[in-house]
């Protein structure tokens, strides 16, 4: 297939999805079930095996595919995954729902990994045809058209998804990473210098936290999240994260170990925080302490924050120089993250010592 066509049959799957009809299907999709569990949990090999075994059971093909776009992608292998979810968007036989449109997110995020930009713009495309208020394709239309050097139309989409949801601050700042990322960081800072200036007047202390810390304004920041923190109706996690950040920039990293430890005796269910919490103590110097956070946070399976605290377990042995216990964990690591360039030079590196 050549690239236009590929990008116009992207287009076409979810509009074309429109016009047919018909129900369900009834198949079993044990086995398929069976490969996303081991996706989630970095076994490859195995569910590679379970979609085999999907395929000769003769299960619901879209899910097949799809497991198998999920399982290359997870691999690095975007060429390979944009081909199955091509072929699970193409199976579909009724009103496209949740799952196709999900799909269609995946397949435009692994063209943009191939550095596709068109192609994944296209597949933006064919879901605000059907999604006209989706903020999210908005924001990622608007990422898709920066890599593709189309500042106009990226701020286009940034400012309609930011009508679309007025009181969203945290896609005002996921667009500021944007352009920052992109080189327009002054245009990233009016958008959230806005947000302060022309905020609701029921902007909350957590909200303006958060703006005052990404400008850099890390006194303001501190305060507002203080007050925030002793707030009895505010999620306090985000907070603490945040608060013990503000301290970090400041280089009072005892401030923010007093925070993250504070939280954690009385809330320990939250890898993020064990993971920053890390990540100072290194800064800090104690390998020790660092080790036994991660290790607290891989503790709680949270497969977001998994790759992250697993990595950077590594760092804090190899600055203790522990390097016999570095080398075993980035075998680890490298089996669950093939697809991480950066690490395959770090493993290298731990090769020689």
């Amino acid at each position: 297939m050549r690239p236009d066509e590929k990008r116009f049959g992207a287009v076409l799957l979810l509009t074309g999805a429109l016009l047919l009809s018909g129900c369900g299907t009834m198949v079993r999709h044990n086995n398929v079930d069976s490969a996303l569990t081991h996706i989630e949990n970095f076994e490859y090999d195995e569910a590679m095996e379970s979609l085999d075994q999907a395929e000769k059971a003769g299960e619901d093909s879209r899910l097949l595919h799809r497991a198998r776009g999920i399982l290359h992608r997870s691999l690095g292998e975007y060429q390979e995954a944009t081909g199955e979810f091509l072929k699970s968007l193409a199976s579909t036989n009724g009103i496209p729902g949740d799952m196709d449109y999900d799909t269609n997110f995946y397949l435009a995020d692994c063209y943009i990994k191939l550095g596709d930009y068109e192609s994944a713009i296209q597949v933006y495309d064919a879901i605000l045809a059907l999604r006209k208020k989706d903020k999210d394709a908005y924001y990622m239309r608007g990422v898709a058209r920066l890599g593709s050097e189309d500042h106009d139309g990226a701020s286009a989409d940034f400012n309609r998804a930011m009508s679309l949801s007025p009181k969203d601050y945290d896609l005002r700042i996921m667009i500021y990473k944007a352009l920052s990322a992109g080189g327009f960081e002054d245009e990233g800072r009016s958008i959230l210098e806005s947000c302060l200036n022309d905020g609701s007047p029921n902007m909350t202390n957590y909200e303006k936290g958060q703006i005052s810390y990404y400008l850099g304004n890390n006194a303001d920041a501190q305060s507002f999240l203080e007050l925030a923190r002793n707030e009895r109706d505010t999620q306090k996690a985000p907070v603490v994260l945040l608060l013990g950040q503000t301290g970090e920039k400041q280089g009072d990293y005892n401030y923010a170990v007093s925070v993250y430890k504070t939280f954690l005796s009385e809330d320990p269910g939250h890898a993020d925080i064990y993971n920053q919490m890390g990540l100072c103590q290194i800064s800090m110097g104690d390998y020790e302490g660092a080790v036994n956070s991660f290790e607290a946070g891989l503790a709680l399976n949270d497969n977001a924050y998994h790759q992250s605290l697993l990595l950077n377990e590594i760092v804090a042995y190899e600055y203790a120089g522990n390097f016999t216990q570095a080398k075993a964990l980035m075998e680890k690591y490298r089996k669950a993250y093939p697809d991480d360039k950066d690490a395959e030079r770090e493993e290298i590196f731990l090769s020689t010592r």
